[in-house]
């Protein structure tokens, strides 16, 4: 995140400085008199744990990228959208080339919002975003931070703080109105409203932490059941098994992996959560109809047509 910027990616009034971490906190170099910076990442390079108080949204736009969040691993794809709290600890490990657009933002105001608590679980933990794990609102969402990249970077001498923070409470009055509408869910008896508020909260773990080793004694414990109950009313949920739903989570995000040429297949298949390559590609053809490298060959050539 350097000064040299690529032309059209310039920083508004003034250009970066330099960051500063005292211990483990960053003072956050908001363009001056704002409450915002958006940067346009490109480098291949990581940084080290820390925490701010604003909060940090990062999307993807070319390739992957990798942070770990309150102790957890993100491996983000093109077009995912994660969202980092305010005072988070949080590191980035990057080691290959992409690009990126992070934003960094003042929230405290919110607070002082009468409907805020709707946003309360939202901000709790770190939370990604994209159209497995919000299906309703993602694409919406993803227009807006891309809109307000390019109403950011529009101007050189002046940042249109009070448009770019209209798309930003548009962002954050979606996310509320999707937490009020799952809290309106009718249900039967407090039982059945606790426990769909479990598997929720799981589905939506799960649809994060898909590469990681998740087990199904893991996920029982999760929500606070036996294996054997944890198994039925997991069926009843999603009307799919445990390792069904976590293998065709794993395959829809090894589909948008292998639509970059620069990712090894059996890196992909590490990323994806797979234990090796063998299983992968058993899965995988199971799944589509044929193997990774072949999908990924059909890839290639819809692009020529």
């Amino acid at each position: 995140m350097d000064h040299e910027s690529p032309e059209g990616f310039q920083q508004p009034i003034r250009e970066f400085v330099k960051r500063y971490l005292d211990g483990e906190t960053e003072n956050v170099d908001y363009v001056p008199k704002s409450n915002l910076r958006i940067w346009y990442n490109y480098q291949v390079e990581g940084y080290p744990l820390h925490k701010h108080s604003a909060l940090e949204v990062v999307l993807p736009v070319e390739s992957g990228y990798k942070y770990i969040a309150d102790g957890r691993k993100f491996q983000l794809s093109s077009g995912d959208i994660l969202f980092i709290p305010p005072n988070c600890l949080h590191e980035v490990e990057c080691d290959t080339e992409g690009r990126r657009f992070i934003y960094l933002f003042e929230i405290g105001f919110l607070k002082n919002f009468f409907d805020y608590n709707e946003l309360d679980d939202f901000f709790s933990e770190p939370r990604l975003l994209n159209s497995n794990t919000h299906p309703d609102i993602y694409t919406k969402i993803r227009k807006l931070f891309l809109e307000m990249s390019d109403v950011y970077f529009m101007y050189t001498n002046k940042v249109c703080e009070m448009t770019i923070f209209s798309k930003l409470m548009e962002v954050f009055a979606i996310i509320a109105q999707e937490a009020s509408q799952e809290n309106a869910i009718h249900f039967d008896n407090d039982k059945q409203r606790e426990n769909f508020f479990k598997f929720n909260s799981l589905i939506k773990y799960i649809n994060s932490h898909y590469m990681d080793n998740l087990s199904l004694e893991y996920a029982a414990t999760f929500v606070g059941f036996s294996k054997f109950h944890f198994a039925r009313l997991f069926k009843e949920f999603t009307d799919s098994s445990f390792y069904d739903y976590l293998t065709h989570r794993r395959i829809i995000a090894a589909k948008t992996l292998l639509e970059d040429d620069a990712l090894s297949i059996t890196d992909i298949g590490e990323m994806c959560g797979f234990t090796n390559q063998s299983t992968f590609t058993r899965c995988f053809s199971n799944h589509v109809n044929m193997t990774p490298s072949k999908y990924r060959q059909t890839i290639r050539q819809s692009r020529m047509i």
